[in-house]
């Protein structure tokens, strides 16, 4: 049964990983209801009213260096119309009012729609129309683009760190993963695996530079939003071993005959881009040859 701060409304769990929660509290909006507060809170548990409500989490000072490495990003790329908004670093003295003061949780602005994963996944057989697949594509494309002119390696590029607004507008997110280009491991990408190169010396993932796989990990995205499905389909039509098997045996997803953006996805997987502003600059040359999305 959810504790009972759940069930009464008082706490919304938004979503969670093994590192991570994101959830609102009543006490952000004027209804008395978590759900309709328009900012949520990340951390590495969940705090209410100054105390670990839903604990015990993560341990607090592995919490404050994750989420000050994190907000520090945020500050990096400042505001940006495709990066979510960044609210603030909430702090305090968590174990006692004689304590440090410890980063305990990011405010970030609320998506209204999820991350854009969840809606391919959630309507796979009813895809938007082609001209707003591309729309999105070239949003997410100007997105990377941003974080790489403000010296940020992404290290998590997925369509699951989009937030979906209102009219297809699309926020890029989680940023824990990040780091400056000049110090992010040259012997390491950290993204999820069907965002990897496959072949024989899978999952080898340096190899080949960190901005190439950056670029490289750019195409599955714009893949993933143009054909509106998973790389090797999603969890539930493909395990975790067959999809490191597939991986390992240099499988490719294949990529459709009208795909508009096949080129430039082809052209990303074979590190053929010089940088994430050329593949901007390409979408948007697609996207005015439609009339009713916005060349924005």
């Amino acid at each position: 049964m959810a504790p009972l701060l759940i069930q009464i409304g008082k706490i919304q769990i938004v979503g969670q990983t093994a590192n991570s929660v994101v959830y609102a509290v009543e006490s952000d909006g004027k209804t008395g209801l978590a759900k309709d507060a328009p900012c949520v809170l990340k951390g590495g548990t969940v705090w209410y009213e100054g105390r670990q409500a839903l604990g015990p989490g993560k341990d607090i000072d592995e919490t404050d260096e994750v989420l000050r490495k994190e907000a520090s990003i945020y500050e990096t790329l400042g505001p940006h119309e495709y990066i979510l908004g960044y609210l603030g670093l909430e702090t305090g003295a968590v174990d006692g009012p004689d304590s440090a003061s410890k980063a305990w949780g990011l405010r970030l602005e609320r998506s209204p729609h999820g991350s854009l994963r969840n809606i391919i996944m959630g309507a796979s057989t009813s895809p938007p129309d082609q001209s707003t697949r591309v729309f999105l594509a070239h949003q997410f494309a100007k997105g990377v683009a941003h974080l790489h002119q403000s010296g940020i390696i992404w290290g998590d590029l997925s369509t699951r760190n989009a937030l979906l607004f209102d009219e297809w507008r699309l926020k890029l997110c989680d940023f824990a993963d990040s780091d400056r280009e000049d110090v992010y491991p040259s012997n390491w990408y950290g993204c999820e695996d069907r965002y990897c190169p496959p072949g024989s010396d899978y999952p080898q993932r340096h190899t080949i530079g960190t901005m190439k796989r950056e670029l490289f990990a750019l195409g599955r995205a714009i893949y993933e939003i143009l054909e509106w499905k998973v790389p090797y389909g999603s969890r539930a039509e493909i395990s975790d071993d067959d999809l490191v098997q597939a991986l390992s045996q240099g499988e490719w997803p294949e990529v459709s005959g009208d795909n508009p953006a096949k080129e430039i996805i082809l052209k990303l997987w074979r590190y053929l881009y010089g940088s994430s502003r050329e593949v901007v600059d390409d979408l948007h040359s697609l996207l005015l040859s439609y009339k009713t999305i916005p060349a924005n």
